[in-house]
């Protein structure tokens, strides 16, 4: 479980990346800094308390390398809840899980007592029980435990970026093949990104927030297999076509208000239906062939895998 849990976390970490904005990034720091975090006691429910201490005392007075120690964190406190999802399952049954979250399944008062002690105390460094369809149970990481103690260390860009992204965390704009939120939220969530790289060109996580943008567009000008952008005639549906308008009509010179506008002319040249032509121009201008693909911070996370997870 544990080489799955890693090759899967190793994947979301190079998968879509391109070139960074890496001028501040002091690799003598980081390193020492996460050569820290290995030599923490791993297992211990606290450790991210210990981790954070670390960071604040590193960081406090450095906000350019802080954004970057803080991504560094937040990947340690991920390694971290496949320890804790263990130590769940040696600690409670299933059962006895789905009774603390879902609440359907009666137990004990005592037991009822001890199991409301573990969630609070991991609650209490940052973990939360999850389930999978109740199923099966993981501990993750509550996305803002870290934001709230830390974003202070960090500059403003990225802070306003994180409090944004863990404001829509827990609401995935897509799942099974379908729109999961709302066609405005896409347009907003793609808004708030386009406008962060229009203003600050040199932003430090610039790929990330590219990727996102292009994700998100990929709904609205491709469309989902169970939520199509166009009708039974290839026709793109109306409330897609005044979103796109109302978007760049409002955003005439920005990165994407551009992408929306040419999308929505190629569409009207071929009276508003799709071909493979504007199919294969979405594509290839979402997801060109000669990205790179490299993690500027691979380096420092397989460091933290190769020094705690055996």
């Amino acid at each position: 479980m544990k080489r799955i849990f890693v090759y899967v976390l190793l994947s979301l970490a190079v998968l879509h990346l391109q070139a960074q904005n890496t001028a501040m990034l002091n690799d003598e720091k980081l390193t020492e800094f996460t050569q820290k975090l290995t030599k923490l006691p791993f297992s211990e429910r606290d450790v991210i308390d210990k981790a954070c201490k670390i960071f604040e005392e590193d960081f406090k007075s450095d906000p350019e390398n802080a954004d970057w120690a803080y991504q560094i964190l937040y990947y340690y406190h991920q390694l971290s809840c496949e320890d804790k999802t263990e130590t769940l399952h040696k600690t409670f049954s299933d059962q006895e899980i789905r009774a603390l979250k879902i609440g359907d399944i009666p137990v004990l008062g005592k037991l009822r007592t001890t199991m409301k002690q573990f969630d609070k105390e991991y609650t209490k460094y940052g973990y939360r029980i999850m389930s999978f369809e109740d199923t099966s149970y993981v501990i993750e990481v509550q996305p803002p435990f870290l934001y709230k103690r830390l974003s202070k260390y960090l500059t403003k860009d990225y802070a306003y970026y994180r409090g944004l992204w863990i404001a829509e965390y827990d609401i995935p704009p897509y799942w099974h093949a379908a729109l999961n939120v709302p066609l405005r939220e896409i347009m907003a969530r793609i808004e708030w990104r386009d406008l962060l790289l229009n203003d600050h060109a040199d932003f430090v996580r610039n790929d990330l927030v590219l990727r996102e943008i292009e994700d998100l567009c990929f709904c609205v000008t491709k469309g989902l297999e169970n939520t199509p952008i166009y009708d039974e005639k290839d026709i793109i549906l109306q409330e897609y076509k005044a979103a796109l308008q109302t978007y760049y009509t409002k955003h005439k010179e920005t990165t994407w208000g551009l992408y929306f506008t040419d999308f929505v002319h190629k569409l009207a040249l071929n009276k508003y239906r799709n071909s493979y032509d504007i199919d294969k121009w979405v594509i290839d201008t979402l997801f060109p062939k000669d990205r790179k693909t490299i993690d500027p911070l691979l380096r420092y996370k397989d460091m933290l895998i190769e020094n705690i997870v055996q």
